[in-house]
């Protein structure tokens, strides 16, 4: 395999080049992309962890304030500022709680009695809150400038108001937010928590959490230095997953090589031992008595490569200067088929593709004549379908009508093979008439359906008629199909209709058959 490979080493560097340059492509993108696509995955995580949070201490705090309001009183003794007292000792979030009356003035707190009113906008909210409930960041001396305040009213009329310092949400809410991303939390218009101050990144994204019952809302943001910082982190494994990639490729592409080469190899070793099967498919006359005739077709199963197309074959023979080898080889096997089966094929032809330019060369009709002589139960039997691969030039067509009647003179037929399809020209039919045109498919697939396909196969119809050559239409596969192109008046018919390609053996049973069935109707 890999003194194959070797082959390679002039292009080496730049194949190096292009695979690494190729995986780099792949790896950064998929890895920036799929970074932020995971952080903006995390940011809503985050923000959903902490929305749940603050929605479990919003339901704890009015859930605390309701146990005040259910055993208050209108009074304020020194008793009702104890219990106010030892609650706020054991209460988790408040430091202060206050009394209010139906006419929201706090009478009593903790510290004993007081009177101070209530902001009208904040007995607003309570009044038009479903729960008789809201919450606000009010200015308080003993705990700070921007203080939580909560404000809860019960069925008898009687209110509490508890006060908490913002830290005690920022508890809450930093372990799962920090250190990587930045928060701002707001009560109503005032911000009561954020670590936002300071910040010197730009934001990237941000998801936003708002409890519409307390007029909270929590906003998370995604800053590009995390981003890069997490990218920065990931270096060795882009790194590692750029030679993975690179590492694919590379095999891959040794594997493609050794495969081609192999491939080739593989070719010119099987056209060399004559390991090219030959196939045989009938062409059938549409005119009562006369005899079968049949197409001798190339194919090829490699051990290594199983069944390989006769296209990949041709192409290969043909870039390794093989394809007059490849055409001996099945000429060779077509006269080996005839000397196993004399009585059997005694009033069949075989014809053989051959491309145009092996016909050019001076050699051709020489080695073609010397295996007449090997195998003389070809003479008479044998003919070339010439496949139109290029135009001839105004050189190359007399030279082509010279090796023409060269070949006619050795007793063999030629037909040009998908006529339409190629270069064909009618200069050079008017010249040297084939024997035989064959239709390329490409028409009888079309046949029934369209009009012009009609007119083109009438007037060629007409034309080998005139030039006295036979037709034969290649892919019939359909009943419709054979009777349109019997209506054409064509002469032969080769197809799947009546028998796909055939190894030897089976293909004499099928004659056999069908030479009974004839003979039965006879």
């Amino acid at each position: 395999m890999f003194g194959s490979v070797t082959a390679l080493v002039p292009y080496k560097k730049k194949v190096l080049f292009y695979y690494g340059f190729l995986s780099l492509l792949i790896s950064i993108p998929l890895f920036t992309v799929s970074l932020y696509f995971f952080l903006l995955h995390d940011l809503d995580n985050k923000a959903k962890a902490a929305e749940n949070i603050l929605i479990t201490q919003m339901e704890g705090i009015f859930s605390e304030l309701k146990t005040v309001v259910d055993s208050a009183g209108l009074s304020c003794q020194e008793e009702d500022a104890t219990r106010l007292k030892r609650l706020v000792f054991y209460s988790p979030t408040f430091k202060e709680l206050g009394l209010f009356d139906k006419d929201f003035r706090v009478f009593c707190s903790n510290y004993g009695v007081v009177n101070i009113p209530i902001f009208s906008s904040i007995v607003t909210r309570i009044e038009s809150s479903a729960g008789r409930k809201t919450v606000s960041l009010v200015r308080s001396k003993s705990l700070g400038e921007a203080t939580f305040f909560a404000f809860y009213q019960g069925e008898n009329g009687i209110g509490v108001n508890g006060l908490a310092p913002p830290i005690r949400f920022s508890t809450l809410i930093d372990p799962i937010i920090l250190p990587d991303y930045f928060y701002e939390l707001t009560i109503g218009k005032r911000i009561l928590s954020s670590n936002r101050d300071g910040m010197d990144s730009d934001i990237w994204n941000k998801k936003v959490v708002s409890l519409d019952d307390w007029s909270v809302t929590l906003d998370v943001f995604l800053p590009s230095n995390l981003y890069w910082q997490r990218l920065y982190s990931f270096a060795p494994f882009i790194f590692a997953v750029w030679l993975v990639l690179f590492l694919a490729f590379y095999t891959a592409h040794l594997i493609s090589v050794y495969y081609r080469r192999s491939m080739r190899h593989c070719i010119r070793r099987a056209i060399k031992n004559a390991e090219i099967d030959v196939y045989f498919q009938p062409v059938v006359s549409l005119n009562p008595g006369e005899s079968l005739e049949m197409e001798a077709l190339l194919r090829w199963q490699s051990l290594n490569h199983g069944y390989v197309s006769p296209l990949v074959v041709v192409k290969v023979a043909s870039e390794l200067g093989l394809m007059d080898e490849l055409t001996w080889v099945v000429i060779r096997k077509v006269g080996a088929f005839y000397r196993e089966y004399p009585d059997q094929l005694i009033d069949i032809k075989t014809s053989v593709n051959v491309d145009r330019f092996s016909l050019l060369k001076e050699s051709f009709a020489p080695k073609l004549a010397s295996i007449l002589e090997e195998y003389p139960e070809l003479t008479g039997r044998l003919g070339l379908e010439v496949t139109e691969t290029s135009a001839l030039n105004c050189d190359e067509l007399p030279l082509m009508v010279s090796r023409f009647e060269h070949i006619k003179a050795l007793g063999i037929g030629l037909s040009v093979d998908d006529f339409g399809t190629g270069y064909s020209g009618l200069d050079f039919l008017r010249r040297f008439p084939y024997d035989t045109l064959k239709l390329d498919q490409v028409f009888i697939a079309n046949l029934k359906d369209d009009q012009f396909t009609r007119q083109v196969l009438t007037s060629i119809t007409i034309l080998a008629k005139e030039l006295g050559m036979k037709l034969v239409a290649e892919g019939v596969e359909r009943e419709d199909q054979l009777e349109a192109v019997r209506l054409l008046g064509v002469d032969r018919v080769q197809g799947y209709y009546f028998c796909r390609p055939l190894p030897k053996d089976q293909i004499i049973t099928w004659i056999a058959r069908n030479n009974s069935i004839e003979n039965a109707a006879k």
